[in-house]
């Protein structure tokens, strides 16, 4: 079997439309500004710390500057993410990629202070045939990995509310399906979730 692949989902970074949680702290440029380093953090630590394949999934499509930068500069695959909600457009990517790789995962890009250690762990439970899931501390997660793609996990779900993590784990229990969790981490949503995690990851101190 092929080395898991790794699917970052990410949203083009345009003013008003970006980050909007870290309104009105900071001003519909700056927060799209934040957004556009959140990606290319992300994008850089999954090709360093992820041996297999890495691809950039973007919403709503691949024209913004900084997919095209990226994609040309990292030499990953840049695809559009498929139409639905949040739900629907990750059971597609990770469909797609368990179908090319037999295994894969989609990340999120808040979390850019994720330790490669953590992504080396994910990685290494993937291979050996095991479901990983990393919970967010504010009862969601940054990143879901899966031998099979289940439709169950991702339907009829309340994105962005505190519920995704235990109604995931929960579905996951009625299915027969065991999850290995990764270190809970805090996500980036909010201008106090910026700020306390700039006090230990360097580079998000010159937005504070």
């Amino acid at each position: 079997m092929s080395q898991p692949e790794l699917i970052i989902f990410a949203k083009q970074p345009v003013p008003g439309e970006a980050k909007t949680r870290l309104l009105p702290e900071y001003s519909p440029e700056r927060a799209a500004e934040i957004a556009a380093f959140l990606i290319r953090a992300t994008v850089e630590l999954a090709v360093s710390a992820w041996p297999g394949d890495v691809a950039l999934h973007a919403w709503p499509d691949v024209d913004h500057p900084l997919f095209q930068e990226l994609a040309r500069e990292f030499h990953i695959r840049l695809t559009p993410q498929a139409g639905g909600d949040l739900g629907a457009r990750m059971l597609s990517a990770l469909r797609e990629g368990v179908e090319r790789h037999g295994c894969a995962a989609v990340m999120g890009c808040d979390v850019p202070h994720c330790d490669a250690d953590i992504l080396d762990q994910a990685n290494g439970w993937l291979a050996r045939g095991n479901n990983v899931l990393g919970p967010t501390e504010d009862g969601g997660y940054y990143f879901i990995g899966l031998q099979e793609a289940r439709p169950e996990l991702f339907e009829d779900m309340p994105w962005g509310s505190n519920q995704v993590l235990s109604m995931t784990l929960a579905r996951a229990e009625e299915l027969g399906m065991e999850f290995d969790l990764l270190a809970k981490l805090r996500d980036i949503d909010t201008g106090r979730d910026l700020w306390l995690i700039a006090q230990k990851y360097e580079p998000l101190k010159k937005f504070l």
